[in-house]
């Protein structure tokens, strides 16, 4: 998916992708704001941090069954609420013109 990002656009990505024969697609821009699931990606990082205190999460594997533990906590209410606030994220997003400078 290419989505502006910089490294998106760099020349040695533009050649590699152009040497293997793959056409470059575009894409609208997108606001992460509008998706709650990145709101539950924050939720889960906050939760794993604070874990940090009491355990130290030092392999792959150990991190994996932190991920699926607090994948598993996260309730169908919690899912909801951020469903819910997509109007008002809209909202703020269009008061400022449709710019990035209003927080969720």
């Amino acid at each position: 998916m290419e989505d502006n990002a910089p490294s998106h656009s760099s020349h040695y990505t533009t050649r590699e992708r152009e040497k293997e024969g793959i056409l470059k697609v575009d894409w609208p821009p997108n606001s992460p704001d509008f998706n709650p699931i990145e709101h539950i990606w924050t939720l889960m990082k906050s939760r794993i941090q604070r874990r940090r205190g009491a355990e130290r999460i030092t392999t792959p594997t150990e991190m994996k069954s932190v991920l699926n533990e607090e994948w598993a906590r996260i309730t169908i209410e919690e899912i909801d609420k951020e469903i819910a606030k997509l109007p008002i994220i809209m909202s703020r997003c269009i008061a400022v013109n449709g710019s990035n400078n209003f927080h969720a």
